[in-house]
C-alpha cells in the first residue's frame, strides 16, 4: 500500500514514520514545500520505504500528480481554510483514493465538495487528531453502543506534569495563534436539543484529573461536526471542555479585559501595534516548551443515556505522556497516531463509504476497537468506565 503524507512539519513527520513502522510492506511519500521541513524528516526516518517529494499545494496540477501516485493521502499541512479547499479541489480531480486530514477548521464548509469526491469515487475523512479527532470517535461509538444516548461532554488538555514549573502552568504544545482561538472563540454546544453558542472564555467548572489534582474546565468551540450528527441522533446535551490547571484561565481573563487580545491597532510611540500580535510574541516565549519537563495529554469522553432498557453512563479515558528521549511531546503522539491509525484503517476496510465522512461516523464498532489496538501498541491506552 502506498501513502502519501502533505505537509512533513512535526506532525506529518510522526505520521509518515509511524506508517512505516506498522504497515508491513507499506511505502510513504513525504511532500512539502519546505527544503529544510523535508531535509529533516529524510534524517530522522531512515527507511528505504520513504521518498521525499518538494510540491506546492496551490500548483493544481502538481498537486494531484502526485496524489495519483498513492492510494492513500494524510493531509498533515497547515490548518488555514484556503490551502484545505486547494487540497480539496486536487483530490476531486482523481480516482479511487481515500484521503485523512488532521484540519478540521471551518468544518462545515467541507461538505461543500461532498458530491465532487463521491463522483470521483474518494472518501475523505477530516479532523483527525485528538480533539477533534479521538474524542469525537469516542462520541460516536458511545451513541453507536447505547440504545439512545442523552447526553455526552468530552473533556481535553495537554498540561506539564509538575505544577510551578512552567509560566502560567502551561507549555504551548502547538501554536499561540491558535490556542487564543481556542479559548477566544465563542463554544456551540447542544443544549435541550438545539444548538447554542455561549460566551468566550467564560463558562469553566472545576474537573478531576486522577493522580494530578483539580483543574479548570472551560469549554472550548471542539464540537465541530458533533454539532451536526449528535442532533442527527437525537441526542440533547453535548459540549467540550480544555482542560488547565487553576489560575490559567483566570490570568488569561484579565489579559483578555485589559485588551491585550485586542486585533485592532494602537499607537506606540509613533508606531502602529495590534495588542495581539505583540500577546502572541510574549506567551510563546513565555509558554514555550521546557526541554526535559514531561508533558501529558488526557482526555475524558463521558456519555449518558438507554442501553438495554436501563438509564447507564459509560466512559472512554486516555491519559498518555511525551517522551522526552526523542523529543515528542503528548500532544504530537495523541494527534499524529490517530491520524496514522486511521489512514492505515480505511486503507483495508471503508465499508464503502464516499464523500466527506464523519470521523464518529465510520471509526465505530470493529474499526474503534481496531484504532483502540492499534494506539495500545504505540503505548496510547484508552480505559473503558
Amino acid at each position: 500500500m502506498k501513502y502519501l503524507v502533505l505537509g512533513s512539519g512535526l506532525q506529518g513527520r510522526v505520521v509518515a514514520y509511524d506508517i512505516l513502522q506498522f504497515e508491513e510492506g507499506s511505502q510513504v511519500i513525504l511532500a512539502d514545500i519546505d527544503d529544510k521541513n523535508l531535509e529533516i524528516a529524510r534524517n530522522l526516518i531512515k527507511n528505504d520505504n520513504l521518498t521525499v517529494e518538494k510540491f506546492d499545494i496551490f500548483n493544481e496540477e502538481e498537486t494531484v500528480t502526485l496524489m495519483s501516485k498513492a492510494d492513500v493521502i494524510i493531509n498533515s499541512l497547515p490548518h488555514t481554510w484556503e490551502i484545505t479547499e486547494r487540497f480539496y479541489k486536487a483530490l476531486a480531480k482523481t480516482r479511487d483514493k481515500k484521503a485523512v486530514l488532521t484540519d478540521y477548521w471551518l468544518w462545515e464548509k467541507h461538505y461543500e465538495f461532498d458530491e465532487d469526491l463521491k463522483k470521483a469515487n474518494v472518501l475523505a475523512v477530516p479532523g483527525l487528531g485528538i480533539v477533534p479527532g479521538f474524542g469525537n470517535i469516542c462520541v460516536g461509538q458511545l451513541a453507536h453502543e447505547f440504545d439512545q444516548l442523552e447526553e455526552t461532554a468530552i473533556y481535553c488538555g495537554g498540561l506539564p506534569t509538575k505544577r510551578g514549573v512552567a509560566p502560567l502552568d502551561y507549555m504551548v504544545l502547538f501554536n499561540v495563534e491558535a490556542l487564543l482561538d481556542l479559548y477566544l472563540t465563542p463554544p456551540t454546544v447542544i443544549q435541550d436539543g438545539k444548538l447554542e453558542k455561549e460566551e468566550a472564555l467564560a463558562n469553566f467548572e472545576r474537573f478531576l484529573i486522577p493522580g494530578y489534582g483539580e483543574v479548570d474546565a472551560l469549554k472550548t468551540d471542539g464540537l465541530y461536526s458533533l454539532n451536526k450528527t449528535l442532533l442527527e441522533k437525537g441526542v440533547k446535551k453535548a459540549a467540550e471542555y480544555t482542560l488547565r490547571y487553576p489560575g490559567h484561565y483566570q490570568t488569561m481573563q484579565i489579559f483578555n479585559k485589559a485588551g491585550f487580545f485586542d486585533k485592532e491597532p494602537i499607537n506606540v510611540n509613533g508606531s502602529e501595534v495590534v495588542p495581539r500580535d505583540v500577546a502572541e510574541a510574549v506567551l510563546n516565549k513565555l509558554m514555550a516548551k521546557i526541554p526535559g519537563v514531561r508533558d501529558f495529554t488526557y482526555l475524558y469522553v463521558v456519555g449518558k443515556g438507554l442501553k438495554d432498557g436501563k438509564y447507564v453512563q459509560k466512559v472512554y479515558e486516555l491519559l498518555d505522556y511525551s517522551d522526552e528521549e526523542i523529543g515528542i511531546t503528548s500532544m504530537e503522539r495523541t494527534t499524529a497516531y490517530p491520524s496514522s491509525i486511521a489512514a492505515i484503517i480505511i486503507a483495508h476496510d471503508d465499508d464503502g463509504m464516499r464523500g466527506i465522512v464523519e470521523p464518529e461516523n465510520i471509526f465505530v464498532g470493529k474499526r474503534f476497537e481496531k484504532m483502540v489496538d492499534e494506539l495500545a501498541k504505540r503505548g496510547i491506552k484508552v480505559y473503558e468506565k
